[in-house]
């Protein structure tokens, strides 16, 4: 058997890593293939290859981290190398996106897929996939905003049919579906005007309104918090140098995430439960609470004044960056952290507009009515 290369990529001069291993993917034949070792996840290069390249190659981890991350790439056997179809959701009537899209999935036979490139995140059409079609598909982002989304959608071979959807996300999209909740992409209320709103979180009971931001944004902050962080240092200590703002977003950074997951905990383990209480006590008088009636408005000060402060964080974010310009000398790790946190401030945004704007008002004024009964 022959012996597989390894590329220890620490050893490399940052602005020379991915040039060298381009240079080592180039080199290979159809089926053959090489290591990589570094100290941080590559996933960035992995992306790169994806737009350079193509989908002709696979991307398997042998080690994730934290400290060492080894992973094996293959450029795929010529029969493999087929181009794969895609589909730019953009150019369709928002009507026909999902209907397009799902009679693209259904002709894919076991083991193929397709990509759909969009201006927005499609994650809406993930969870009516699974709602719809079930376990059977991998869903794969290959690039992830700010400006263009591509996911990669794959139907599993026979094999492979089950386990591949976490049983978290299978749930949610039974939750959503029970709940009638459409499944049409956000930015699409936009082109058809005088519509509802996609997603009428108004007309949502409060107690399932806590349960969806528990499990969609605040999952968003526990799932990117640490990766964002480790993110920033590293491209600070390669970039910072030259650029010494990315220090100061890479301290910031730190305490900004922290704040955020903090802020995650009182929502959970106090607040949340509290407006649950409230729903179940508004929906039967006879239930029982563990809290004082007319009382929380104080917390949800608290928690407001957290939101302030995140979106000062936010703002002093895009004061650093020049909003997210980046220097004619960024690699893509440092071009990815501009994107990631471009993303995470999105998402931010409409947790905390949410919050703000619907769960804690409503959560007063019901608050409130209890209290006159008392």
């Amino acid at each position: 058997m022959a012996t597989v290369e390894t590329l220890d990529v620490t050893k490399l001069e940052p602005r020379l890593k991915h040039p060298t291993i381009f240079k080592y993917f180039d080199a290979l034949q159809p089926g053959e293939e090489f290591v990589i070792e570094n100290d941080h996840d590559p996933k960035p290069l992995y992306y790169e290859l994806i737009g350079e390249r193509g989908n002709i190659f696979t991307w398997e981890y042998l080690e994730k981290g934290p400290e060492l991350f080894v992973v094996r790439i293959c450029k795929n056997p010529l029969e493999e190398q087929k181009e794969v179809e895609r589909l730019n959701v953009t150019a369709i009537e928002p009507k026909f996106k999902h209907p397009t899209i799902f009679k693209y999935f259904d002709a894919l036979k076991a083991g193929e897929s397709f990509i759909i490139e969009n201006d927005h995140d499609p994650k809406p059409l993930y969870y009516e996939l699974i709602a719809e079609r079930g376990d059977i598909f991998t869903w794969e982002y290959l690039q992830k905003g700010p400006e263009l989304y591509e996911v990669q959608i794959a139907k599993n071979t026979v094999n492979e049919t089950a386990g591949t959807i976490s049983e978290k996300d299978i749930q949610k999209a039974e939750m959503l579906k029970a709940k009638g909740v459409q499944f049409a992409c956000s930015s699409d209320k936009k082109v058809e005007a005088g519509k509802a709103p996609i997603y009428d979180y108004d007309k949502w009971e409060l107690d399932f309104l806590t349960d969806y931001i528990v499990n969609t944004h605040h999952r968003y902050i526990k799932d990117n918090a640490e990766n964002l962080n480790d993110l920033a240092i590293k491209v600070a200590e390669h970039h910072g140098d030259n650029h010494p703002e990315l220090n100061r977003v890479s301290t910031i950074m730190y305490h900004f995430l922290q704040d955020l997951l903090d802020n995650t905990v009182r929502e959970e383990e106090v607040l949340f439960p509290v407006i649950k209480q409230i729903v179940a006590k508004t929906r039967n008088t006879e239930t029982e609470t563990t809290y004082k009636i007319g009382s929380i408005e104080e917390p949800i000060k608290v928690l407001l004044k957290d939101h302030e402060i995140a979106g000062v964080d936010l703002s002093f974010f895009r004061k650093l960056t020049n909003d997210y310009t980046l220097p004619a000398d960024a690699c893509s790790s440092y071009e990815f952290l501009f994107k990631k946190m471009q993303e995470f401030e999105s998402d931010l945004q409409t947790h905390i507009d949410l919050e703000n704007n619907i769960l804690f008002p409503k959560a007063i004024q019901l608050d409130a009515e209890l209290a006159k009964l008392n």
